[in-house]
């Protein structure tokens, strides 16, 4: 069973495990299930993020970069640091850790939102999501998309996610909707603009740092 195959298999329960050229970066998606599966196997944890870890790999691909990807899982990936998720990001130790996540409309105000899991990082979620306003604003099929990366204006701001709110590494946590991850032509040409930026916000942290 190939690794794509894997992301659109309804049944498979699978950590997915992906290393590549460098873990300065590393993606994870830890709540991915194939299109049209809504719920996964986990009690604390139902509602999935369909076809988020797709999003995750291609971007992972495109920075060549270790990804891990919990896929229909039966437990919640980066709530704990004792889960197996955690435990593959302290053993790569990145630089930054992006985590790709979805949302079904109703509990987001913006329909991109980026969060570093505090008000005190909010300076690198902010000035991500300027950088990525400024790009997806170029492609038509994305220019519609609201985006913030203000802690004080989101919703969803990941306080809860370890993996987030952790000083390991700088986290980044995006939050991105349906429409998006469901299109492979507009999911694609986001992937495209965050990983540009992304390399941008990892530069400008290495020299900060």
């Amino acid at each position: 069973m190939t690794d794509a195959f894997v992301l659109q298999d309804p049944d498979s329960t699978v950590l997915l495990i992906e290393r590549r050229k460098t873990s300065d970066i590393v993606i994870g998606v830890p709540h991915h299930a194939p299109l049209g599966k809504e719920t996964l196997p986990c009690p604390n944890h139902n509602n999935s993020d369909e076809n988020a870890g797709t999003l995750g790999r291609y971007l992972a691909t495109l920075l060549d970069c270790h990804s891990v990807i919990a896929c229909n899982y039966f437990l919640d990936p980066n709530k704990a640091e004792d889960t197996d998720y955690f435990r593959i990001l302290k053993e790569w130790m990145p630089i930054m850790h992006v985590e790709i996540h979805g949302h079904g409309g109703k509990s987001a105000e913006f329909d991109i939102e980026i969060s570093s899991g505090s008000e005190n990082m909010t300076v690198w979620s902010e000035d991500l999501s300027e950088r990525l306003a400024k790009q997806i604003a170029e492609v038509p099929s994305l220019r519609h998309y609201s985006i913030s990366g203000k802690f004080t204006e989101i919703v969803l701001k990941a306080t809860k996610s370890r993996t987030i709110t952790s000083n390991k590494w700088l986290a980044i946590h995006l939050e991105l909707p349906k429409s998006l991850r469901a299109s492979k032509s507009q999911y694609i040409c986001f992937c495209e603009a965050l990983a540009t930026a992304l390399l941008e916000i990892l530069a400008r942290y290495r020299e900060d740092h």
